[in-house]
This record gives structure tokens, C-alpha cells and sequence, in this order.
């Protein structure tokens, strides 16, 4: 059981989806939604709290300014990521007043998810940082997808433009595959193409859910 309610079955099963940058976990949230999941973006959830009325709108302008609004009076996300992402302390800060909220928006759609007649197959949080946040607590299992960090460097380079230099920069500010795996019940590895990413989807899929993508 955790924190998020009473005992359940498997049809209602949360599970924690998380990986590295370029390790490939879009596409395999992408894909279990495809299939009938449903997928809880973390990143979502996190832009709901921090528009005007949402739960951390107003500490956050607090803490940081008004310098952070755009002329409409929302929080511009580029302008509040340059003050807190080259400042530990001040994004140490921001997670404190955002994160509570985000994990109870999460908590709440969870169990009105479990609430329903026909609940779905399968719930995915899917959050880059579930570990390093502690929403771990939310889900029943973990999934972290995983890939060299030299395959990460390479897919860095190609897709986002990177230097290598920058690429091996933002891998190494993340926890590693290591740390990530210590904590998860399943790797899905992501060494080779899309193709192989999408059927190792379908093979857990089948396997978790009893069903076949429909």
C-alpha cells in the first residue's frame, strides 16, 4: 500500500516513470498512454500550480519578485529559471514552495482516478525528478528507463545542438542510471532504436496489464 490510499488491485497499479535526459522516457509515456494508461505529467501539474490562482502563484512572486512576470502578470518559466537554475540555493527554495502542491494535485487525481466505475489499466507518473522529489511515495512501483551516458552525450549533441562538453555537463548534474536503478523495480533499457523502445513497451504492457494494445 502507499500513501495515496486504501489497498487496490492491480487494474488501478501507480507507476512512478522516470529516466534521464535523452534516456527515451517521452516516448515510453507516449506509448503507454497510446495503449490506455493514464499518464500524470508532472511537468503539467507544475506549470497548473504556478498560473494566477494556482496554489504556489502567489508564494512564488513572494520569494522571488514581480521581476518574474511577463505583462499579462503570469510567472514567465525562462525569466524564473534564469534567477533559480545557476543558484542552488534559490531553486532549492522554488521546489520547497512548488512541490508540496504538486504532489497533492498529483495525490488527488490519483484517487479520483482509483474513484472511478471503470478506472484505468494502468496510472503513469511521469516525472524526470520522482526520486529526487520523493513522489516515489505516490506509486506502487518504480520504472526508470536508462541509457549509457555516452549514448545520452550523443543524442544530446544531435537533437538539442549541444557541444559535448554541455551535453556531459547536463548528464552529470542528474542522478546517475545507477542511483536511479537502486531505487526502481524495473529498468527499461534503451540502447537502440525506437522501434526496439516501442515493443519493449508492448511486451510490459501485455505483461502488467494482461491486455494488448488496442
Amino acid at each position: 500500500m502507499n500513501e495515496t490510499g486504501a489497498a487496490h488491485g492491480p487494474e488501478t497499479r501507480v507507476i512512478g516513470l522516470t529516466g534521464g535526459i535523452a534516456s527515451g522516457k517521452t516516448h515510453v509515456s507516449a506509448e503507454f498512454a497510446r495503449r490506455g494508461a493514464h499518464v500524470i505529467d508532472a511537468d503539467r501539474v507544475g506549470h497548473r500550480v504556478l498560473e494566477p490562482g494556482g496554489e504556489a502563484y502567489d508564494d512564488v512572486i513572494r520569494a522571488f519578485g514581480k521581476e518574474i512576470l511577463d505583462a499579462e502578470g503570469r510567472i514567465d518559466r525562462r525569466k524564473l529559471g534564469s534567477v533559480v537554475f545557476g543558484d542552488p540555493q534559490k531553486r532549492q527554495q522554488l521546489n520547497a514552495i512548488s512541490h508540496p502542491h504538486m504532489a497533492q494535485r498529483m495525490r488527488q487525481e490519483i484517487s479520483q482516478l482509483r474513484g472511478r466505475k471503470t478506472p484505468p489499466a494502468l496510472i503513469v507518473l511521469d516525472a524526470a525528478i520522482l526520486l529526487e522529489a520523493g513522489w516515489d511515495a505516490l506509486c506502487d512501483e518504480v520504472w526508470t528507463v536508462s541509457v549509457a551516458a555516452e549514448t545520452a552525450t550523443r543524442r544530446l549533441i544531435s537533437r538539442n545542438g549541444l557541444t559535448e562538453e554541455q551535453a556531459r555537463a547536463r548528464i552529470a548534474a542528474q542522478w546517475s542510471n545507477s542511483e536511479r536503478e537502486s531505487h526502481a523495480q524495473r529498468v527499461i533499457r534503451n540502447e537502440g532504436s525506437l522501434d526496439e523502445l516501442t515493443a519493449q513497451v508492448e511486451r510490459i504492457w501485455c505483461e502488467v496489464t494482461g491486455r494488448f494494445a488496442s
